[in-house]
C-alpha cells in the first residue's frame, strides 16, 4: 500500500507533438553521442512551465483539479522555434521566438501553484527553451558543443494545446497527467 505522505517529485511542461518531439529527441541523441551528455534523455523534449517540485499524493491530486478549472479559460497558444542557444558554458538549448501569450499563461499558472504550494521558495524566473544538453555537459567540450549546435540551423512551430504534470520515477520522467487549453465558449441564444 502506497503511503499518500510520501513525496514525489514533479513539474509542469509543455511537451512538443510529433514530428518536433522526435527532430528534438534526435539532437539530444548528438549531444549525448558526440559530447557525452546523456542526461537530457531522461525527459521527453519539452518547455519547463513550472520547474521539479516535491508533493504528496494528496496535494498532486488536489493541485491536479484545480489546473482542470484552471485550463478552462485558456486557447492552445502558438509556439515557434528557431536555432539554438546557451545559458553560460553549461546549458545549450532550442530557443523560441517571443512569446508573450506563453509567457502570460506561464504567469498565470505559477501564481495558481503557488496558492497550492506557498512553501515553494523559487522565484518565477520563466525563460521558455528545451535543453538539448545540461548537467553532464563538461566545460572542457561545452565549446566544441556550442559550436557544432549554433551552426546547426532549426526552425519548427507547433500548437501548445496540452501542457502536461509529469513524475520522477526510476530516473526518468513519466507523464501522469495532460490537461488540454480548450476554453469553453459559451454561447448566447437570442429569442
Amino acid at each position: 500500500m502506497m503511503n499518500t505522505n510520501s513525496k514525489r517529485l514533479y513539474f509542469l511542461a509543455v511537451i512538443p507533438p510529433e514530428p518536433v518531439q522526435s527532430e528534438i529527441m534526435d539532437k539530444k541523441k548528438i549531444a549525448s553521442k558526440l559530447f557525452n551528455s546523456s542526461h537530457s534523455l531522461n525527459s521527453p523534449a519539452h518547455i519547463t512551465l513550472i520547474p521539479p517540485f516535491y508533493a504528496s499524493h494528496s496535494e498532486i491530486k488536489k493541485f491536479s483539479n484545480a489546473l482542470k478549472e484552471f485550463i478552462s479559460s485558456y486557447n492552445p497558444i502558438e509556439i515557434d522555434l528557431k536555432d539554438f542557444n546557451k545559458f553560460g558554458n553549461r546549458v545549450i538549448f532550442v530557443d523560441l521566438l517571443p512569446n508573450e501569450e506563453l509567457n502570460a499563461f506561464q504567469k498565470d499558472l505559477f501564481r495558481l501553484f503557488k496558492k497550492h504550494f506557498p512553501k515553494y521558495k523559487k522565484d518565477n524566473r520563466f525563460h521558455p527553451h528545451i535543453t538539448v544538453a545540461f548537467k553532464d555537459l563538461h566545460e572542457e567540450v561545452f565549446q566544441k558543443a556550442w559550436e557544432y549546435f549554433n551552426q546547426l540551423p532549426y526552425k519548427a512551430y507547433f500548437l501548445m494545446n496540452h501542457f502536461y504534470l509529469l513524475k520522477h520515477e526510476n530516473k526518468y520522467w513519466q507523464v501522469v497527467e495532460k490537461y488540454p487549453l480548450t476554453r469553453k465558449i459559451h454561447k448566447i441564444l437570442y429569442n
